[in-house]
C-alpha cells in the first residue's frame, strides 16, 4: 500500500496476513526513493493525454429539414375549414374523425389528385 505523507514523501506499508502493517525494510528503501523522485518530479505531468473534445452547444443541433407532406395530409389540410364550418360545435378530435372518415370514403382515383 502506498500512502502520501505531509512532507510529500511516499511511504510504503505492507500488510501481513494478520493485517498488522510493517514499515518498509531495507530492502524496499529503493523502491521508495523511485516512487518519491516519480512523485515529486516536475517533468512527469500528464501531457501525453488527448485534449477533451468540445461538446456541441444544445442550440448547434442540426438542423432538420421538413418532410414532404402525404396525400392525407394536404386533402386534411384543404377539407379542415368547411367540416368546421359544417359542424361549429364539433371539438378537434371529432373534426379529425371527419376528415379521416371522408378520405377512407374516398376511391384511389381521386385520392391520386392529392400525391405529389
Amino acid at each position: 500500500m502506498v500512502t502520501d505523507n505531509k512532507k510529500g514523501k511516499v511511504a510504503l506499508k505492507i500488510r501481513s496476513r494478520n493485517n498488522r502493517s510493517k514499515t518498509a525494510s531495507s530492502n524496499d528503501k529503493p523502491k521508495l526513493n523511485e516512487l518519491n523522485k516519480a512523485f515529486n518530479s516536475p517533468d512527469k505531468k500528464e501531457t501525453n493525454k488527448p485534449a477533451k473534445k468540445e461538446k456541441k452547444a444544445k442550440t448547434e443541433k442540426k438542423e432538420k429539414k421538413p418532410r414532404k407532406l402525404n396525400a392525407y395530409m394536404v386533402f386534411a389540410m384543404e377539407v379542415r375549414e368547411s367540416v368546421k364550418k359544417n359542424h361549429p360545435t364539433a371539438s378537434i378530435i371529432e373534426i379529425a374523425k371527419k376528415i379521416g372518415e371522408k378520405w377512407r370514403a374516398m376511391s384511389d382515383s381521386e385520392k391520386a389528385k392529392y400525391k405529389k
